[in-house]
């Protein structure tokens, strides 16, 4: 049962701070959790000089008073609201401030040289994390927000199966289908096999297996079992999913496969937003 007891929202005061805000109160109520923490990082790799703090003490009541106007629109959702700004090293941060029983909430955006704040959030995260993608909003409007569809890849990995236990509440919850996807990872099994007869033979028994594991889970969801390259056939299958529950990774096969990559994948190419389970 997801039972969180707090909420982690990280701000940037940019345009997707209300589609944020609207997807953390979704949240709230999905888990029933009325506690939402709003955090901000100032970052700084070193200890700033102390000439510099007027500079970052003028900002840090800049960000103070945002906060404050946040909460204020808040006031009408009966939820505990407080926020924190963190000073410092984002990761250490990061891990400083949240809790373990808690989920995350945060915008998310990439870039091509180099890694977006968002994403290094993620890599400092530890505990589910759900990614917004989406169209800006306006206003903060949880009631806009409509999960019709759940989408959650499954490699039968420990995580996976978490995430797809997060899933099937979430879907309940909302009133939303739910519709899981499993893929073979064809090519690697190609080149660990030759003969196409056999490649054929052990597709099939994998996919029977896989079918028969499903099939016996599969008391409020739909499934598919395909073969290919799992990031490119989950991507695929997402094109209709208002949300995707993935974990964030796992092993299946084989030592060497992780689904690590696959979740980075999704979370880059996704239109949609993401819950990453750890």
């Amino acid at each position: 049962m997801i039972s969180p007891e707090k909420i982690y929202v990280a701000i940037d005061f940019k345009q997707n701070t209300d589609t944020v805000l609207s997807y953390a109160l979704w949240l709230s109520k999905v888990t029933d959790c009325n506690k939402i923490t709003l955090f901000h990082i100032m970052e700084y790799t070193l200890t700033p000089p102390a000439y510099l703090m007027p500079y970052i003490n003028r900002e840090k009541n800049k960000i103070e008073e945002n906060f404050k106007v946040l909460i204020s629109r808040l006031a009408n959702y009966q939820i505990n609201v407080d926020y924190k700004i963190l000073l410092g090293r984002l990761v250490e941060s990061i891990k400083e401030t949240v809790t373990d029983n808690s989920i995350a909430v945060i915008g998310y955006k990439s870039h091509i040289t180099r890694p977006s704040t968002s994403e290094r959030i993620l890599k400092g995260m530890k505990i589910p994390t759900l990614i917004v993608k989406e169209k800006i909003f306006n206003e903060i409007n949880p009631h806009a927000i409509e999960i019709k569809k759940i989408v959650c890849p499954v490699d039968f990995s420990d995580v996976s199966l978490r995430a797809l236990d997060f899933a099937k509440e979430i879907s309940e919850k909302s009133g939303s289908k739910l519709h899981v996807i499993h893929v073979i990872p064809e090519q690697k099994i190609r080149g660990i096999i030759e003969e196409e007869e056999q490649v054929k033979q052990y597709l099939s028994e994998l996919k029977a297996e896989a079918e028969e594991k499903l099939g016996k889970m599969a008391d409020n969801f739909t499934y598919e079992v395909l073969a290919g390259l799992p990031a490119e056939e989950i991507i695929k299958g997402l094109s209709d999913a208002d949300l995707t529950v993935i974990g964030s990774k796992g092993r299946s096969y084989s030592e060497a496969f992780l689904i690590g990559s696959v979740a980075e994948a999704v979370i880059k190419n996704a239109k949609k937003p993401i819950l990453l389970v750890h």
